[in-house]
């Protein structure tokens, strides 16, 4: 096993006997309380630290200390404005996205276009999700692990994955969410511990960062200590980091079902809040514990003399770059500190693959197989236990296929994967967006932009994977800048770009399709649109109720249920109901006093702790990305 001592494989032991025991408690608890509820949503009933800890360390995988630490050692810094611009939509995720699906009661994401639009869109939605899941995360994942384990373990990638695969999927499909998310938080805990102890040594390698960034100037990489590249870089230019990579990240943060699960999991909605400012605020450290030793590697390369290690490590090419960290590791880090980072890099990796086993099963089951297989609700709990066990095993052995094309590009992992979402998720952030915030979008507005603008972003990745060698002719290996002509630019056009063109045509088209079909009806749009407080707060009351209305949206749902018994009770309760509503303005002065229990004050505290941490969260990103602009 080469360098990989003794100690090393203790530790690593170790580490995963602690996971796997908490995700053997976590599914023998969850057996006292069977069902499909508990398996996919852990019960509705997870606290605000799990659910942000979950948030974190789901998204951090081996593709980050592989492929994103490369992608520092090859470009610089400029890749960790993913990291931290994705602070910004954890946040949108608590405070815009998560009050519409907690309001909505939903189990998955999807059947909120179904509610808004129909069951098209729905089914659409959940093709492009399960596409994208093996395309660029299931498949990367793998790869980088065997890279990490290749590299600092010596093992083959036909050796390593079926141990990644057996072990990541045994704690999934026997535990669940709620496993998955109380493992997803211990081994935060792991990565997070090991990361910053690697940082640590990686630093003192070159005097800090200060010492990191004079090599850097000595090198004549001077662009490399900086977030913003001219708006012509080839890799990273501002304009499209800025704008491009939150409308990729808006499907990818606030409406994949990976990351909505963790909100819809939640005790309620402060506790949601509460965890996604927590998981906002942990986005400023990830840079410090890929980004950063990534560069620190470049720079050691770099500053090498003849006969050390480094010099054979050709960290100046792109399909060398991914091995940085696990170099850095074999190269500069002591026995038992390597354990311990191979005990986070498989952690991160675990996290990652356990989140997208059970967001995928989770969505294949209600989405696809209950939808349109079954009827709703026909399916006992254990049957739907069984499909989601067996989607598991499925979508893991799909990733197969994936490995050998991830391994043939000659860009880096990060950037591969980052390209692949680039084409794909702008169609889905358009369609939500209508979805939430345009009244007028409606289901024939909505399949026409998201159909035509995926198969879009499908035709154009092909053509840029195809194309990758003429376009990089196009550049400048002095500056890294593109030059584009009219011959090229649809190939070689920046994928940030592209994505920010992508979202612009595809809510654009759903506006314009919706203007020649009827608006959707009030039943479609009540509770299901973005309202903020404040909207409120500003008119000085809330809206008044309107009971013919209401009646007659509801009557229109029987009738598209085919449920005509029910019309003659609908009036009865919507009655009812008002009679109710005008009680409770009666007490409208009563009920604004201090509560003197508790669980309102509670309430109350939960709501300013996570403003204020948010707020938090809001400071810090945006001072780092200031000072490393």
């Amino acid at each position: 096993m080469g360098s990989f001592g003794v100690f090393d494989v203790f530790v690593v032991v170790v580490s995963l006997v602690v996971v796997f025991a908490v995700g053997v408690h976590s599914s023998m608890k969850r057996r006292k309380s069977p069902g499909a509820e508990n398996f996919f949503l852990a019960g509705r009933d997870m606290p605000w630290w799990i659910v942000g800890g979950s948030l974190f360390a789901s998204n951090i995988g081996t593709e980050h200390f592989v492929g994103q630490a490369g992608s520092a050692a090859y470009s610089g810094i400029a890749v960790g404005l993913y990291d931290w611009s994705a602070a910004y939509l954890i946040l949108a995720l608590g405070w815009v996205f998560a009050p519409v699906y907690l309001r909505c009661n939903l189990t998955t994401v999807p059947e909120l276009l179904e509610q808004r639009f129909n069951k098209h869109c729905r089914f659409a939605f959940v093709v492009i999700t399960l596409f994208a899941y093996v395309v660029s995360k299931l498949g990367s994942s793998m790869y980088a692990g065997t890279v990490v384990l290749k590299t600092v373990a010596g093992l083959d990638i036909w050796e390593s994955l079926p141990l990644i695969l057996i072990g990541t999927a045994v704690y999934t499909i026997t535990g669940g969410l709620s496993a998955v998310m109380l493992i997803d938080t211990v081994q935060m805990g792991i990565f997070l511990f090991g990361g910053i102890l690697g940082s640590i040594i990686a630093f003192s390698r070159v005097d800090g960062i200060r010492g990191l960034f004079d090599t850097f100037k000595a090198a004549h990489l001077s662009e490399f200590p900086h977030l913003l590249r001219a708006p012509s870089d080839n890799d990273y230019p501002w304009p499209g980091m800025l704008f491009g990579i939150p409308v990729v990240s808006i499907w990818y943060w606030c409406v994949d079902q990976e990351m909505a699960q963790r909100v819809l999991s939640a005790r309620n909605l402060g506790e949601a809040q509460l965890g996604t400012a927590f998981a906002a605020l942990f986005k400023a450290l990830p840079v410090f514990i890929t980004v950063f030793p990534g560069m620190v590697a470049r720079a050691l390369f770099e500053t090498c003399e003849v006969g050390d290690r480094w010099c054979d490590a050709k960290l100046d090419h792109r399909d060398h770059a991914d091995h940085a960290y696990p170099l850095l590791v074999v190269n500069e880090f002591p026995t038992g500190v390597k354990g311990i980072m191979v005990a986070s890099f498989l952690a991160a990796m675990m996290s990652s693959l356990s989140s997208v086993f059970n967001s995928a099963s989770t969505i294949f089951t209600y989405d696809v197989y209950q939808r349109f297989y079954k009827t709703e609700g026909s399916s006992s709990s254990q049957h739907l236990l069984y499909v989601g066990r067996v989607t598991t095993a499925v979508l893991a052995l799909l990733a197969f296929a994936w490995i050998p094309v991830i391994a043939s590009q000659n860009r880096g992992l990060f950037e591969l994967t980052q390209i692949a979402m680039t084409h794909l998720a702008p169609p889905v952030s358009a369609l939500f967006i209508a979805a939430l915030f345009f009244k007028k979008a409606n289901g024939q507005g909505a399949i026409s932009g998201l159909l035509v603008g995926t198969g879009i972003g499908i035709v154009r990745l092909g053509l840029y994977l195809g194309n990758q060698d003429a376009c990089d002719r196009q550049v400048d290996e002095a500056s890294n800048e593109e030059d584009l002509t009219w011959s090229n630019w649809v190939s070689c056009l920046n994928f940030n770009y592209f994505a920010m063109v992508l979202f612009a045509l595809t809510l654009l088209l759903i506006n314009i399709v919706s203007l020649f079909y009827p608006p959707p009806s009030p039943s479609q749009i009540a509770g299901r649109m973005v309202e903020f407080p404040w909207m409120t707060e500003i008119s000085g009351k809330k809206s008044p109720r309107n009971p013919q209305v209401e009646l007659a949206n509801l009557q229109y749902d029987r009738l598209r249920e085919g449920n005509l018994q029910s019309i003659e009770q609908d009036e009865d309760q919507v009655l009812s109901q008002e009679r109710e509503h005008q009680d409770e303005e009666e007490l409208t002065i009563e009920s604004t006093l201090p509560s003197k229990g508790t669980g309102a004050f509670s309430e109350d505290r939960r709501k300013i702790v996570a403003n204020c941490l948010g707020a938090v969260a809001l400071i810090t990103i945006t001072s780092l990305i200031v000072i490393f602009h």
